[in-house]
């Protein structure tokens, strides 16, 4: 049985990447494995500081929820996180989880934990599919976060014009549970 992640990092409760969210949930759930759901919109993180107090430990000096949030990261074997793009980048939300990441880098003697297959779904309105997959890649392949990881996949779901685009879009669900299922396997 792996432990999976599934990070939420949209504002919008119940809209595109929920929807997106919950079919991988169906599709890991249904490997009988074990199920990790993380909705950033609900948590109190803040903006790293830059301080590089994680330097000596890799602990972050702020005293919030990223804590357990890092530990679940480390702890999984896989992990698939959704996040809506906004102005052609990533959400606010999604740019805090990774910012505050700092400490894999900054702590020399950090450990990131087993490494793990990566699935992102990214939804936006039109931007380009490409271009969306190379701000994924430009962050997965920074040395302290590419030791961790395994493999990535990034889907990235266009024409998202209301918040219930992918629930009713069988196609992107679709596309979901697979990337689901093979972070799964």
């Amino acid at each position: 049985m792996k432990k999976i992640v599934l990070l939420a990092a949209s504002p919008t409760e119940g809209g595109n990447g929920d929807a997106l969210i919950e079919a991988a949930m169906e599709t890991v759930k249904a490997n009988g494995d074990q199920v990790k759901r993380i909705a950033v919109r609900d948590l109190d993180l803040h903006p790293c500081r830059a301080c590089y107090g994680c330097r000596k430990d890799g602990i972050c000096e702020q005293k919030d929820d990223f804590a357990a949030v890092l530990k679940a990261l480390h702890d999984c074997d896989g992990i698939i996180a959704s996040a809506p793009v906004y102005y052609n980048c990533m959400a606010a939300q999604a740019l805090i989880v990774i910012n505050r990441l700092c400490c894999t880098f900054a702590c020399k003697s950090y450990q990131v934990g087993p490494k793990k297959k990566i699935g992102v779904f990214l939804t936006c309105t039109g931007s380009s599919v490409d271009e969306m997959k190379r701000h994924v890649q430009n962050i997965v392949c920074l040395p302290s976060i590419q030791r961790s990881v395994l493999d990535e996949r990034t889907e990235v779901f266009t024409q998202c014009v209301s918040r219930s685009t992918c629930q009713e879009r069988e196609d992107y669900l679709e596309r979901a549970r697979a990337i689901a299922q093979w972070v799964s396997e």
